[in-house]
C-alpha cells in the first residue's frame, strides 16, 4: 500500500527537536549528528554508491530520540571511514515500525548519480528532494508522488504516480529526466487493474529498464500476479511480460528483481501459501525464464532482498540476519552469512544488498555494519560505522 508521506528535507536542518544550523559549507565536519551521539553508533537502512570507494549511508543516529532522526553519511575510503553530511529532519519509514506519525516527513531511499547530485525518497511514496552539492543541502521538488528513482549515465528514471486513486489501481507513469533537474518526461503510462504493494524498479546501465508493479495478495491467497514492463532503449520501446514466477509455479509470485550485463535479469520468488522462496534466471532480458530454483529454507524471516552479478552468480538475503549465495545460478546455495538475533526491535531494518562492480558488493545487517566483498561474493568482511 502506497502512503502519501511527504518528504521535507530541509536546506538547514539538524539536530533533533533542536535548533537549525547551516548546511551549505564548503565541506562536510566529522561532528557528531546529535546531542550525545556518535557516528561509531549510526544505524544505516539503506547504501548508495558512485563508485567502489565513495558512498552515502541513510540511517539513524545514536542520541535522538524523536522520529525525524534521518541522517546521511558519506565515505570515500570504501567504508572504512564515514562522516555526517548532514540531518534530514525527517522520519525514516524503517525505524517506525508502526509508521511515521501524521504530518512528519519521510524518508527510506537515498540515490546518488555522482559525487554532487542525489535524491532522497520515501518508497511507500511521495515526493522526493534534491541535492546538488554532495548532500550539504536538500531542496523539496513539486510534481507527483515517487516510488522509485534510478540514475545512470546522466539521466534520472522514476516511478511516479498522483494521489488520485492510490491506495489502489494508480495512476502509475514511467519518467526521464536529465540528472539534478526536476523536468520529467514520460516514457510509458502502463495500464494498471489491480492494487499494488510494491513498486520494483530495475536499471542495467541506461539501455535497460525493468519496472514490477508487485501485486498486493491476502496471506494465504494467490494473486494477483506482478506485471512487468521492460525496454531495451532506454524507454523509447517497452513490451510488457507476465509474472515468471508464477508462470514457473502458480504459488509464487515475483517479489523482487535484480539485473546483470548480457540480458541477465533474475527474479525472486515469494510463495503466498508458504515460507519457501526462489529464483528463475533469463539470459534475454526477460524474454524467457528457466525453471524455478528453490532458496535454502530459513526460521528467520523472509527473503526480500536480491542481486546478482551474471546467470550463475547469485545472492539473496533476509533482511538484516542473512545472506546466501550461489555461484551455480540457484542450483546450489551456500550461506555466506547469519547475523545473531536482535534485540533491539526500535532498530530500523536494512534494505540494500547490491554490487558496484562484478568484484565489489555490500549488504547491510544488521544496520550497524556493512559486510563487503572483494572478491565477487567469495568472502566477505564486516565494518562497523
Amino acid at each position: 500500500m502506497l502512503a502519501a508521506g511527504v518528504l521535507l528535507l530541509g536546506l538547514a536542518l539538524t539536530g533533533c527537536g533542536g535548533s537549525s544550523g547551516n548546511l551549505t559549507s564548503a565541506a562536510p565536519t566529522k561532528a557528531a549528528p546529535y546531542p550525545g551521539s556518535s557516528i561509531s553508533g549510526f544505524q544505516a537502512a539503506d547504501l548508495t554508491w558512485v563508485s567502489d570507494q565513495q558512498g552515502w549511508a541513510l540511517g539513524v543516529a545514536p542520541g535522538c530520540s524523536g522520529q525525524r532522526c534521518a541522517t546521511v553519511l558519506e565515505t570515500t575510503d570504501g567504508g572504512r571511514a564515514w562522516i555526517t553530511v548532514t540531518d534530514l529532519h525527517a522520519c525514516l519509514v524503517e525505524a517506525a515500525p508502526v509508521g511515521c506519525p501524521a504530518g512528519v516527513p519521510e524518508v527510506s531511499q537515498i540515490r546518488f548519480a555522482n559525487p554532487d547530485i542525489g535524491y532522497a525518497y520515501s518508497s511507500s511514496g511521495g515526493p522526493y528532494s534534491l541535492t546538488t552539492n554532495g548532500g550539504l543541502s536538500w531542496t523539496l521538488q513539486t510534481g507527483r508522488e515517487v516510488s522509485a528513482i534510478k540514475v545512470a549515465l546522466g539521466t534520472a528514471v522514476r516511478v511516479s504516480f498522483s494521489r488520485q486513486g492510490c491506495p489502489g489501481p494508480c495512476d502509475w507513469s514511467i519518467d526521464q529526466s536529465p540528472i539534478g533537474e526536476n523536468a520529467w518526461q514520460t516514457l510509458l503510462t502502463p495500464p494498471s487493474s489491480v492494487n499494488h504493494t510494491k513498486v520494483i524498479l530495475v536499471r542495467q546501465k541506461s539501455d535497460y529498464l525493468y519496472v514490477a508493479f508487485v501485486g498486493l495478495a491476502a496471506p494465504g491467497t494467490v494473486g494477483p500476479n506482478t506485471q512487468i514492463e521492460e525496454s531495451r532503449d532506454g524507454g523509447i520501446s517497452w513490451q510488457s511480460h507476465g509474472d515468471p514466477c508464477a508462470a514457473a509455479d502458480a504459488s509464487y509470485r515475483t517479489t523482487d528483481l535484480s539485473a546483470a550485463p548480457g540480458g541477465v535479469l533474475v527474479a525472486l520468488c515469494s510463495s503466498s501459501q508458504s515460507s519457501r522462496a526462489g529464483v528463475v534466471i533469463s539470459t534475454d532480458a526477460g524474454a524467457t525464464f528457466g525453471q524455478l530454483q528453490l532458496l535454502p529454507r530459513t526460521t528467520k524471516g523472509t527473503f526480500t532482498e536480491l542481486s546478482s552479478t551474471s546467470p550463475s552468480n547469485i545472492f539473496a538475503a533476509v533482511p538484516g540476519a542473512e545472506l546466501v549465495g550461489s555461484s551455480t545460478g540457484g542450483r546450489r546455495w551456500k550461506v555466506e552469512i547469519k547475523v545473531p538475533p536482535r534485540s533491539d526491535r526500535a532498530l530500523p531494518s536494512s534494505s540494500f544488498l547490491g554490487f558496484e562492480s562484478p568484484m565489489v558488493g555490500r549488504w547491510i545487517g544488521p544496520p550497524g555494519v556493512v559486510w563487503t566483498t572483494i572478491n565477487g561474493g567469495a568472502n566477505w568482511s564486516q565494518q562497523r560505522f
